[in-house]
């Protein structure tokens, strides 16, 4: 591990715009939603069902898909694909919920999580600045702080995203010792 906390820094801070020069593309909307469609296509009919029933049209697509492969071979389906026709036969199809959706920042919040975690494990750095420090340009600083400013977001963004994704990228924490 480096020694000086500025050269750390500074490395820190050059891996992230290294990343930010050659892997753009991983922070666009575009990409988001071509990785959505990539892992959709592998989830369960149960799952689909799930994300259709919350008004997601892209799984209820890969279910009609889904239904009439199925109805070809003569197979059988799980019960909730069953009870999915029926709600929209009888209701019509479920509403989308509003706000942001998923597909559309998955792969750019899991990105930004991912910058997060290289600056805590390759350089030491904290995950959070105490709350009261935030304001402060010459406090110590935090991975959240360094990639936020390196790809000029805001520091409580990068740390809602990184508290929402850190489990998802943060290797799990053997509970004995």
């Amino acid at each position: 591990m480096l020694q000086n906390y500025s050269e750390r820094e500074a490395r820190a801070r050059e891996d992230v715009r290294k990343f930010n020069k050659n892997a753009a593309s991983l922070l666009a909307k575009e990409s988001s939603q071509r990785f959505y469609h990539k892992h959709m296509e592998r989830q369960s009919t149960e799952r689909l069902v799930e994300l259709a029933r919350a008004g997601d049209k892209e799984a209820a697509e890969f279910l009609l898909n889904r239904g009439r492969v199925a109805r070809s071979l003569g197979a059988i389906v799980p019960t909730c694909f069953h009870e999915f026709v029926w709600e929209c036969f009888l209701d019509g199809p479920p509403k989308a919920t509003p706000g942001k959706n998923p597909k559309d920042t998955g792969l750019k919040h899991l990105t930004i999580a991912l910058l997060v975690k290289i600056v805590i494990v390759d350089y030491g750095f904290p995950e959070y600045s105490q709350s009261d420090d935030r304001s402060d340009p010459d406090a110590p600083l935090s991975a959240c702080r360094i990639v936020a400013e390196e790809l000029k977001l805001s520091v409580s963004w990068v740390e809602k995203i990184w508290a929402e994704y850190k489990d998802t990228v943060m290797p799990q924490r053997s509970l004995s010792h």
